[in-house]
């Protein structure tokens, strides 16, 4: 004892003792200042994820440095204003409520923390921020912070949100058929505003204004990189197309303002001009763009639209403008005033940014122009890194009220479109997506959201409940993979059958959400072009997108088989270009310009327009409940595959056959299911194959060739259906009577003396019935004619019109001569 006094009374072991104190103090400083340098992630994680008055809610975050965190904090309000948070003491201020977080467990050296709340009654607006910091000191984060892009200051947090209650998807949602219009590549119908392409003599952009065989040296020396002259009227002209296809929702690619081309700093060494065709660089999303025409016109192709039962929902970018928006230009050049906090920067700069002299290939309208290439002497946040697409700060009150109502509700109110494609949607946050909802939804607008990274599914389903859908590429991954990758039918089932379900988890129905399913996009290589353009490859691609409990979104193109010359990826970096040839249009109208033929394979769009009808009036497929998706039949050797759609009077049976060969089914080939139909009953396939079965023993034999490899099955409809045939666009002569003749006994197998007469009603339209009795309940091909006495028919041009004949009661057709 009298040691150990001695021995602090000592000066040496004083001045050991006390350093090493001081020593171990500056260590426990120091761990909770590298506390603070790692990654805060929340990214609307909650359990569940639209909750209802009747919930309490799980709020998870992820802490990415394990062991040094000592505090983690919910900060949320219940009366619609943004949390307030005092930066030094981590006290709430005003009605903001401070929620103690506790660690849960930890997973791969991060933490994760979990606080519960709720519940609260409907319609309660719920916006909250989370903090962590270590007691001991050093800077407090707040989600999400990421490494490269720390947050410090509450009031810059991320804003996370939801409303409470259920979503409501529209009405028409179970009927809705997506058609997506990339405008610049449609069809050029107002030649006059054609800009930044080689022009032809006709005035038309030059298709052999293009390298085949490579890639080109520059991107202006290829017409895929260019525009292309496509526009609103060219949609306009042939909103009939889409008609008599039976698209009911066009889904239009940007369609505002953007700079047209660009540069980048290095223009001066590499002289490649990139352009804006695409639409998504908006820099003045408050005007159409020029290329594509007028408000004027977009106006009339909403209205246009409506008048043949066609929605339209246009492409909204929330997350990004162009570089070249005067809100950037301004922020990025002063580095100060209103528009600076738009955006979000970590270094601005005022020197001079960069400004080239563009000149463009010869037969282009513009010869030249002057581009700066703002934000090059910035970090600021971006698309992805995109320096020409500056992210928005949508957690800025100003800038989320200029995309919500001065952007999107303007628009919507203005034209009465039918609702938003989303880009991007996990740019913003849950709580931009809460009031964007708030502001724009009802019961009759529909949003669906783009959502592709790489823990997709998760995000989803942390903006259910603010969207009504998204485009689920999983689905797509597990149709494309079984095509292109050699997946076995057992794969392509779970798969599918796991994306079905998925959605539907804690209290989530089929009422308030649905997936979009789809084989393709504007971004990935065709569908077409993935199967080598084999017929029975592409109708079952077709037939997976239309059967599935989700809905399903085309891309132009699908329905004729489009091409493209190389895969987005056949030189390296992805080109999505080739990705986007121009529709071909000379097999429905001879009269269209050479540079608009292109080849189309028609058997294939007879084959969509017999799908889509039958989607549209099949109760059993317009059902999203995973319980109404049953596999029944499964043989990977054969790569065969059938399962049930809808139940009750509903069902239907889908069986597809993907063997290159003949192949048949006896289904169900799976213990512990059964066919929902009884003995004896006759299944007839909706899509007008002829193909038939009929259950015996419970089970029902089929078979499928390389023709028909695909069916879509139902019981056969007793009785007689009358269905009323209109034609509209024909102004007869003198002696001249209108007719609908098919393929059925119906209409006369084809044979014009058996046609079935319609009467004259006014000018140029003609209307009458037809009665059907064995073909009730089938998907029809016919055309309408014209006939003068017995010896002159003229046919009408175009494909075979298809048309589902109801089982039982009425039916009726409206279509344009062709």
């Amino acid at each position: 004892m009298h040691f150990v006094r001695k021995s602090l009374n000592s000066l040496p072991f004083r001045a050991l003792f006390l350093g090493t104190l001081l020593s171990l103090l500056l260590l426990w400083q120091t761990q909770s200042i590298r506390a603070a340098a790692d990654f805060i992630d929340h990214a609307g994680n909650i359990v569940p994820s639209a909750p209802t008055s009747s919930d309490t809610v799980d709020f998870w975050v992820q802490i990415g440095y394990q062991g040094w965190v000592t505090d983690t904090r919910l900060y949320l309000t219940t009366d619609g204003s943004e949390p307030s948070i005092n930066p030094t003491t981590h006290a709430p201020q005003g009605s903001t409520q401070a929620i103690t977080m506790t660690l849960d467990h930890t997973e791969n050296n991060t933490l994760w923390y979990k606080a519960t709340a709720g519940p609260w009654p409907t319609n309660t607006v719920i916006r909250y921020k989370i903090a962590s910091w270590h007691s001991g000191g050093g800077a407090t984060k707040y989600a999400d912070s990421t490494t490269d892009w720390p947050v410090t200051d509450p009031t810059q947090a991320r804003i996370f949100g939801f409303r409470v209650g259920e979503n409501q998807l529209p009405s028409w949602t179970g009927e809705a058929v997506i058609y997506n219009v990339f405008v610049d590549r449609f069809y050029d119908g107002d030649t006059s505003n054609n800009d930044y392409c080689v022009e032809s003599a006709n005035g038309y952009c030059d298709h052999n204004h293009a390298v085949h065989g490579a890639l080109p040296a520059h991107p202006q020396d290829d017409y895929r990189f260019t525009y292309n002259g496509g526009d609103l009227d060219g949609v306009v002209e042939h909103l009939d197309y889409l008609e008599d296809l039976g698209i009911n929702v066009l889904w239009l690619s940007p369609v505002f303002d953007n700079p047209n081309f660009y540069t980048d700093s290095d223009f001066n060494s590499n002289g490649d001009i990139y352009f804006t065709y695409h639409g998504y660089h908006p820099s003045d999303p408050l005007t159409v763009e020029e290329l594509f025409g007028t408000q004027a016109d977009l106006q009339t192709l909403v209205t246009q639209a409506a008048t043949r039962d066609i929605r339209v929902i246009l492409d909204f970018v929330p997350n990004h403008t162009s570089s070249q928006h005067s809100y950037f230009a301004d922020a990025s050049t002063n580095c100060s005033g209103p528009y600076s906090t738009w955006y979000t920067f970590s270094n601005c700069n005022t020197a001079a940014d960069p400004t080239f002299n563009v000149n463009f290939p010869t037969g282009f309208n513009t010869s030249s122009a002057t581009y700066t290439v703002y934000g090059s002497n910035d970090t600021n946040k971006s698309f992805f890194g995109v320096l020409e697409l500056p992210q928005i700060n949508n957690d800025n009150s100003a800038a989320r009220n200029w995309v919500i109502n001065s952007r999107a509700d303007y628009w919507l109110t203005t034209l009465g479109h039918a609702g938003y494609r989303l880009d991007y949607a996990p740019g913003p946050s849950t709580d931009f997506w809460r009031e964007f909802n708030d502001t724009i939804g009802t019961n009759e607008t529909f949003t669906i959201a783009e959502i592709w990274l790489n823990n997709g599914p998760e995000m989803i389903r942390r903006q259910q409940g603010r969207v009504d859908s998204a485009m689920d590429f999983e689905a797509n991954a597990a149709i494309v993979g079984f095509f292109t990758s050699g997946n076995d039918v057992d794969s392509l089932d779970s798969s599918l059958r796991d994306r079905a379900s998925f959605y539907y988890q804690d209290g989530i129905s089929p009422s308030e959400f649905v997936r979009g399913c789809f084989i393709d996009n504007h971004d990935m290589d065709r569908f077409s072009h993935r199967v080598s353009y084999n017929l029975a490859d592409m109708k079952l691609g077709a037939l997976l997108m239309f059967t599935q409990p989700c809905v399903p979104v085309m891309y132009y193109g699908n329905e004729i088989g489009l091409g493209q010359e190389f895969g987005i990826y056949h030189f390296g970096g992805g080109r999505p270009e080739y990705a986007r040839e121009r529709m071909a249009w000379g097999f429905y109208d001879a009269s269209a310009p050479a540079e608009w033929t292109g080849s189309a394979n028609t058997a294939l769009w007879d084959f969509y327009e017999a799908l889509i009808d039958v989607r549209k009036t099949t109760p059993g497929l317009q059902t999203f409940s995973p319980a109404d998706y049953i596999t029944l039949y499964r043989l990977n050797a054969d790569r065969t595959y059938a399962y049930q759609r809808g139940q009750g009077n509903d069902a239907v049976l889908v069986a597809l056959n993907d063997s290159g060969g003949t192949r048949t089914m006896t289904i169900p080939n799976i213990g512990a299911v059964s066919l929902p139909y009884a003995n004896g009953t006759v299944l007839q396939d909706l899509l007008g194959s002829g193909k038939s079965c009929t259950v015996s023993g419970g089970q029902c034999t089929v078979t499928l060739d390389n023709t028909d490899p695909g069916v879509v099955l139902a019981p056969q409809s007793g009785g007689s259906v009358e269905v009323t045939f209109t034609v509209n666009g024909y102004v007869t002569q003198w002696g001249q009577d209108m007719y609908v003749v098919g393929n059925v006994p119906e209409l006369g197998d084809w044979d014009p003396a058996n046609a079935v007469p319609l009467t004259w009603v006014d000018s140029d339209t003609w209307s009458g019935p037809a009665t059907f009795t064995t073909s009730a309940g089938q998907t029809i091909q016919f055309k309408f004619i014209v006939r003068q006495g017995s010896t002159t028919t003229i046919w009408e041009g175009g494909g075979n019109r298809t048309y589902t004949v109801p089982s039982s009661g009425t039916g009726s057709y409206t279509g344009w001569w062709q």
